[in-house]
């Protein structure tokens, strides 16, 4: 039996293309509460979050006391 959790404490997996999979069965055979299922966009936003979110994070985290900063200018 597959770990559930990476040692990042992350769930294994492609999780967009789960997510994908049960849009698809959902829309065949509704199961749960998708409702309709993902749309397009919040699809595509996913996938772009899924793919790139690592090294953005890591990105804005090198970053963060100019942030910081620039939030309380535009935050005023």
């Amino acid at each position: 039996m597959k770990n559930l959790k990476t040692s990042r404490y992350d769930i294994t997996g492609n999780s967009f293309f789960r997510v994908l999979r049960f849009s698809l069965l959902n829309k065949l055979a509704p199961t749960g509460n998708y409702r309709l299922g993902t749309g397009l966009r919040p699809g595509l936003t996913l996938l772009f979050l899924h793919w790139f979110g690592r090294p953005l994070f890591r990105l804005l985290i090198h970053f963060e006391p100019r942030l910081h900063r620039l939030y309380l200018k535009l935050k005023r």
